[in-house]
């Protein structure tokens, strides 16, 4: 039973960091903490001041740590592939490829440019004129193809219903430490979807943007090959336990932020 135990460990030891290589994780944890961080932080998106936003601010540096992250989410992915190995087995056989490589690389490339603010801005701009342009352009064709990626792993849904998750997930921290009064759990609920529409939007154009950015320098031939394969029954199954592991990761992350703030908030040390 022992050894039985010990295969089965190195083999998931020796399965987590094919994927986390792969799939170049420790990048992309790195710039999702960043994210977190600046988000949370952002001018004016909480109200706290001097001391207290100084100990929050610690806080939020701990709970966006990129490898406590990115082990977590790894421990979750691979728990939700392990039923499906052939899944893993094509998302690892992917990005061992020469276009899986790249689009791999260029994804994580974008995600960390658009951190500037400027870069994000130029970003967007670049978006809204593909939009306003006319439907023979090239602009116009590289957004369609975009769209199709997007669509191909349903990315819109997944990350609304990620985005709402997060939210409530969020609201509960703070109520478990008392912070939000005369609120239950069906007006939580009502008050998290009253979110929805504006969530969505900053969504479609976060992602069109980013994917605009991203695969520039892709041909047209190259990005449709791409699309083909997102769209397999394997790369979507891939696709869906990914989300689901950052489902658990980032609504675990925000109820502990939730409960940081609210622990600030009502004066208690955590």
């Amino acid at each position: 039973m022992t050894s039985l135990f010990v295969i089965l460990s190195s083999l998931r030891i020796a399965g987590a960091e094919d994927v986390s290589r792969a799939y170049l994780l420790p990048e992309l944890f790195d710039i999702m903490a960043s994210e977190g961080r600046s988000s949370v932080l952002a001018e004016g998106a909480v109200p706290l001041q001097g001391r207290a936003l100084a100990d929050f601010e610690r806080d939020v540096a701990r709970i966006y740590d990129p490898v406590t992250m990115h082990d977590a989410f790894v421990s979750t992915l691979l728990s939700e592939l392990e039923p499906v190995p052939e899944v893993l087995d094509d998302a690892l056989d992917f990005a061992k490829t020469d276009l899986g490589k790249r689009v791999l690389r260029l994804e994580i490339s974008a995600r960390e440019a658009m951190l500037e603010d400027e870069v994000d801005e130029v970003a967007r701009i670049a978006l809204q004129e593909a939009r306003e342009a006319d439907d023979d352009t090239q602009e116009a064709a590289r957004l369609e193809m975009v769209r199709a990626r997007v669509d191909a792993n349903d990315l819109t849904e997944l990350n609304v219903s990620l985005g709402l998750n997060t939210s409530y997930a969020y609201y509960q921290g703070m109520m478990s430490e008392s912070a939000v009064n005369g609120l239950d759990s069906e007006q939580l609920l009502y008050l998290v979807w009253a979110q929805e529409p504006e969530i969505r939007l900053d969504i479609e154009d976060w992602i069109e943007s980013y994917f605009m950015m991203a695969y520039q320098p892709l041909s047209d031939d190259e990005l449709q090959i791409y699309i083909d394969y997102a769209s397999s029954p394997l790369a979507q199954g891939f696709n869906r336990a990914m989300f689901r592991a950052f489902d658990a990761l980032f609504t675990d992350i925000s109820v502990s932020v939730g409960r940081a703030l609210g622990r600030r908030l009502t004066g208690e040390d955590l």
